[in-house]
């Protein structure tokens, strides 16, 4: 049984840990990720940076730590079992849900806005590994639902135009708030039809082939 001053220590690692963490989302608000060094975090963090070696071995670590407990693609994913006998209308339940869902939170989220600027400004090992996992972790659930899709290229090629302009809507309306084409993501009306509009492209994806049969 662990003594009460091992309790402590465990407590005290813990949280310590989770503010270097806490600092990270800080400074990715306040600055975006050129402000993500290791002397800026120990400077806000209040103590010597050895620290994020000592808990996360290097800064990269730390970072990458960072996004991956703050991603909503890599959560939603990792945490959706995929059986076997999941039926056609399960699974493009499953893409509704994650695209109106990851629009929602990368909306809200300024950290992850940031760390999506950094993508696409900056040729950065850390950053293209996490691109590569969020493929890898969504081809799972894109194979699953194949066999269902008359053509699975088309509809690859459409989430990736979705993806593409939701990340735009939501940055544009967070950096300048500004309209595109009218539509303002700040309005919660707006909001409701560009979710609306998104769930109708999907499925009309999903159903516009020869030989669908999904109603």
């Amino acid at each position: 049984m662990a003594t009460p001053k091992k309790k402590n220590k465990i407590r005290d690692y813990d949280r310590t840990r989770k503010r270097l963490l806490e600092v990270v989302g800080e400074i990715l608000k306040d600055t975006g990720f050129t402000g993500l060094t290791t002397n800026n975090i120990a400077r806000r963090l209040g103590k010597d940076k050895k620290l994020i070696r000592y808990y996360f071995h290097s800064l990269y670590n730390l970072e990458k730590e960072f996004i991956m407990e703050n991603d909503h693609w890599l959560f939603f994913f990792k945490h959706r079992e995929l059986p076997a006998d999941l039926d056609a209308a399960q699974l493009k339940s499953l893409f509704l849900e994650f695209t109106s869902g990851h629009f929602e939170f990368f909306r809200e989220s300024q950290e992850m806005q940031k760390v999506m600027l950094w993508q696409l400004t900056q040729k950065n090992p850390l950053i293209k590994s996490i691109a590569d996992c969020r493929e890898s972790e969504a081809e799972r659930l894109l194979k699953a639902a194949e066999p269902f899709i008359s053509s699975a290229e088309r509809f690859r090629a459409v989430l990736a135009l979705l993806s593409g302009g939701l990340y735009f809507l939501a940055l544009q309306g967070a950096e300048n708030k500004t309209t595109t084409w009218g539509i303002d993501v700040n309005s919660e009306q707006d909001r409701a039809l560009l979710l609306e509009t998104m769930g109708q492209l999907i499925n009309w994806a999903w159903n516009r082939y020869p030989g669908d049969n999904i109603k």
